[in-house]
């Protein structure tokens, strides 16, 4: 079930007004319901793989904290972290694995038939595997109380607005909420329909709108002219942004209308200025979870190898993202990029461009930065990503009638619209205002009904 479908239209609020007519004491029973129901609606057998993890980390995040010597715990971590990573590990690597595997061993001229299977990767997988984890972790670790009832553990896990991609949730910033006794609020009401409608408009609108040019340029790699790849480079930054803060919009918004706080997953990422930076403001509780349970890890037990360090989390980063080497060389770009910036900060032999002027020519170049670092996100192949780099380099032909590549003048400048209006809004720290709530809606409406793609189009983050 899409967000951005009529389906989900008429399932939220059928669940909302169902969630406020029912004794509080039994809207766990709902949500969960709802929650299953929801994700079944994509393949119900994969249902079965939640309900999986969720009984293993309930059972030995009981086991971790009934357990006296740290062996045992150490035991039942490692048993939670193996059957969660190796669930995952099948499902989204082990093809990729063992064909790169193959490779190596065509190499040496051994023969080896490994089998590979025919699998259709789960939907938010990587999401509510890495919640799963934390709150083990977090468990053995003495920063929380286990959950005693297995209903509201499974509802941790599976809830439906952000299962699919996020936000990443802690325990204890999630739990208590679903255990307090929430009554129809306007403030939270509002916040909510006005999220939701955001989502929609960076979505539908501007996401799915830019997505034209962006496929074409991708597809056409070989006759698309470096002017042309280079704005569908700026055109999928925007896209990639609008898309998955979109689903994060639309995520916080559908759980505000319960009365339940979800994390804040962007803050401004095209602000950044710095590699570093940015992933504080972009997919911030995954930065986090990779910060607290890789990072700061292995900075205690290598504590002098920070560069090491650097590149493991950003490799970790790039496979978080999918079993592609194009992702493992996104992940790399940064780390490297991440260190180069760093030794420069700290060195006294090159100026340090602290002035207006020097702060925006570092924002422009760190843009560009993560503009062209992107191409390897987007890309299918190593092969096509440098094809599309070289055009950039070499075939530059500027003029009106080179831009417009599978797409028409007026969605062309439609598009440029879109991220100025964008840029004036959410980019930079300015939000639209109006005295009357009911204007707000009626421009966003507006907006998505008028230029929206009327089609559905899934969430790239759904991938992952």
């Amino acid at each position: 079930m899409l967000f951005n479908s009529l389906t989900y239209l008429i399932f939220l609020p059928l669940v909302v007004f169902t969630y406020y007519l029912m004794p509080a004491k039994y809207r766990w029973c709902l949500l969960l319901a709802c929650s299953y129901i929801f994700y079944m609606c994509w393949k119900p057998e994969y249902i079965l793989l939640i309900i999986t993890s969720t009984l293993v980390v309930f059972y030995t995040g009981k086991k971790i904290s009934e357990s006296i010597s740290k062996k045992q715990k150490n035991r039942y971590l490692l048993l939670s972290i193996f059957v969660n990573l190796g669930i995952l590990f099948f499902f989204k690597y082990y093809n990729f694995s063992v064909y790169n595997l193959q490779i190596i061993l065509d190499q040496f001229n051994i023969v080896a038939d490994i089998p590979v299977f025919k699998i259709l990767l789960p939907v938010g997988i990587s999401f509510y595997t890495f919640q799963a984890i934390s709150y083990t972790a977090d468990l053995y670790l003495d920063k929380i109380k286990p959950e005693k009832h297995l209903g509201y553990f499974a509802l941790y896990i599976t809830y439906f607005p952000q299962l699919v991609a996020g936000p990443i949730e802690r325990y204890n910033d999630l739990m208590p909420q679903f255990k307090q006794k929430f009554e129809v609020n306007y403030p939270n009401l509002r916040y909510g329909i006005n999220k939701i409608l955001l989502g929609f408009f960076k979505k539908v609108v501007v996401a799915d709108t830019l997505a034209i040019y962006v496929d074409y340029a991708f597809m056409n790699a070989e006759a698309c002219n470096g002017l042309q790849h280079y704005l569908g480079l700026i055109f999928f930054a925007v896209q990639m942004f609008c898309d998955f803060s979109g689903y994060s919009d639309i995520a916080i918004g559908s759980a505000r209308l319960m009365g339940i706080k979800l994390t804040e997953n962007f803050n401004k990422p095209f602000k950044a200025l710095s590699i570093n930076d940015y992933w504080q403001r972009w997919h911030i509780s995954l930065t986090n979870w990779i910060r607290d349970y890789i990072f700061y890890p292995i900075m205690y037990s290598r504590p002098k190898q920070l560069m090491v360090n650097t590149m493991i989390v950003f490799l970790a980063i790039g496979i978080w993202h999918g079993a592609n080497v194009n992702y493992i060389i996104f992940g790399l770009i940064h780390g490297a990029l991440t260190i180069i910036q760093y030794a420069y900060g700290r060195s006294k032999l090159f100026p340090q461009f602290k002035s207006k002027f020097g702060t925006a020519i570092r924002w422009l170049f760190n843009l560009h930065l993560l503009i062209f670092s992107a191409v390897f996100f987007r890309a299918t192949s190593f092969d096509q990503a440098t094809i599309i780099l070289s055009k950039i380099f070499t075939d530059l032909k500027f003029g009106l009638s080179s831009i417009f590549v599978g797409i028409s003048p007026f969605d062309f400048f439609l598009n440029i619209g879109l991220i100025v209006l964008l840029g004036l809004t959410a980019l930079f720290n300015k939000e639209l205002r109006f005295k009357k709530n009911f204007v707000y809606i009626g421009v966003m409406l507006m907006l998505i009904l008028l230029f929206g793609q009327n089609r559905e189009v899934q969430f790239i983050y759904f991938q992952f």
